[in-house]
């Protein structure tokens, strides 16, 4: 699994994600509430030893569309997005595979970071609609020459 699918598995595996929905889509959420979306933002060297080892950085926005329509429940959205947070940091040592030059190379997860989980999209015309609410993720991995 490439880092894209191995964060994607890492967020499927949240103890509370079955309770919000049953799977985490690519780039976009559903707008019912009940719905996940991951979307990769970027990839980018941090540094790169004289072997050719690298460590790399890849951004991510994961998109949540929840239910709000009264202070309880966003409250829970809320709730439920600063505990992900606080859990993914723990699921670091993950392997990766990463593709370059059309050759694999191993590594592994080293640091998973979430953060500026917020309020995203307001449901406009219909009250039913699902809130949309963004948390900003990046993880670190390694690429081992």
């Amino acid at each position: 699994m490439n880092v894209i699918e191995k964060i994607r598995d890492i967020l499927q595996s949240f103890p509370k994600i079955s309770e919000v929905c049953n799977e985490i889509h690519v780039d976009l959420a559903d707008p019912e509430p009940t719905s996940y979306g991951l979307s990769s933002t970027g990839d980018s060297l941090i540094r790169e030893d004289i072997l050719g080892n690298q460590t790399r950085q890849h951004s991510f926005l994961l998109y949540s569309t929840f239910s709000g329509i009264n202070d309880f429940e966003r409250q829970e959205n809320s709730s439920a997005l600063l505990e992900l947070a606080n859990w993914l940091p723990k699921q670091i040592g993950a392997k990766v595979i990463t593709e370059i030059g059309g050759k694999s190379f191993d590594g592994e997860i080293t640091k998973i970071a979430a953060e500026n989980g917020m309020l995203y999209a307001v449901p406009q015309e219909n009250e039913t609609d699902g809130m949309q609410y963004q948390l900003q993720i990046i993880a670190q991995y390694t690429v081992k020459a």
